[in-house]
C-alpha cells in the first residue's frame, strides 16, 4: 500500500553481478564492472529534476537507483523487491560489460540516456508517460544544456524566470536568469555561477527588484547558512549587466 506520493528527486547508477534481492550482496557504484564516464551521474540528475520541475511521480519512490547488471539478459527490466528505504526503489537493467566498456565514453554517455528513458516509461503510468517523453525530447534537443526551472517572480511591470543547468558541456552548473521588462517587451538574460544543482534552493529564496537590481535573498536556517557560506549573500545582478536577448 502507498503511503505517500512523492516527486521524483533524484537517480543514481549501481551495478552488481549478482541477483539484487534482499539476502544478496548490495549494489556497489560504478567502477568495477562497468567504467563509467565524468557525465554519468550528471545525466541521471538532469534527468531526475527535468522531471522533478514536471511533477513526476513514482509511488512513495522519489530516489530511482538503476542497477546495472550482468545477472539479467541485455535490456532486460526488473523492478527490485530490495527495499532498503521507502524512498528508495532499484531498477535493475542487464548490460554487457564487454559491449559497454568498449564504447567511446560519448557512445556510453548515449547509452545511459537511452536505458534511463526506457526504464522510465516501462514504469511510468499512463499519465507520467507524456512527462518522460516531453523530458527525452529536451534532452534531445538540448543535452547537457537542458534547462530545469526553478522559480518565477512576476509583477505589472516585469517576470524573471530562474533556471539551473548541471554540468553543460564546457561551461559548468549555473542560475540561469532571464529578466523580461514588460513595459518595453524586451527580454535580458544572465548567470550566476553555482558549484552545485542543490545550492540554488538555500541560495534564492526570495526575489525583488530594486534600484536596477535583481536582488536574490537566501533562506534563513542553519543549515542554509551552512550552504550559503561559499557566496556573498544576497546575490545582486544589475539590469544593465545583462545580455539582451531580444
Amino acid at each position: 500500500m502507498i503511503e505517500k506520493v512523492r516527486i521524483l528527486k533524484d537517480i543514481r547508477y549501481y551495478e552488481s553481478d549478482n541477483p539484487n534481492v534482499e539476502g544478496q550482496r548490495m549494489p556497489q557504484n560504478l567502477g568495477d564492472i562497468f567504467k563509467p564516464t565524468k557525465d554519468i551521474t550528471y545525466i541521471g540528475q538532469r534527468i531526475a529534476r527535468k522531471l522533478n520541475e514536471l511533477k513526476y511521480s513514482f509511488g512513495e519512490y522519489d530516489h530511482i537507483y538503476i542497477n546495472l547488471t550482468t545477472d539479467l539478459k541485455g535490456n532486460q527490466i526488473q523492478i527490485s523487491n530490495r527495499n532498503i528505504d521507502k524512498r528508495i526503489k532499484y531498477i535493475n537493467f542487464g548490460v554487457n560489460p564487454l559491449k559497454f566498456n568498449s564504447l567511446t565514453d560519448e557512445r556510453k554517455d548515449e547509452v545511459i540516456k537511452s536505458l534511463t528513458i526506457e526504464i522510465l516509461r516501462n514504469i511510468s503510468t499512463d499519465s507520467n508517460l507524456q512527462l518522460v517523453n516531453e523530458t527525452a525530447k529536451q534532452l534531445s534537443d538540448f543535452d547537457t544544456e537542458i534547462k530545469i526551472h526553478y522559480k518565477t517572480k512576476e509583477a505589472m511591470s516585469y517576470k524573471i524566470d530562474i533556471y539551473y543547468q548541471i554540468e553543460p558541456k564546457g561551461s559548468f552548473t549555473k542560475a540561469i536568469v532571464e529578466y523580461k521588462n514588460k513595459k518595453t517587451n524586451f527580454c535580458y538574460n544572465g548567470t550566476v555561477g553555482i558549484e552545485f544543482y542543490e545550492d540554488i534552493y538555500p541560495l534564492i529564496d526570495t526575489i525583488a527588484l530594486k534600484d536596477n537590481k535583481i536582488i536574490f535573498t537566501p533562506q534563513k536556517s542553519f543549515r542554509a547558512d551552512m550552504y550559503n557560506k561559499r557566496y556573498k549573500t544576497p546575490i545582486e545582478l544589475k539590469i544593465d549587466d545583462l545580455e539582451k536577448i531580444n
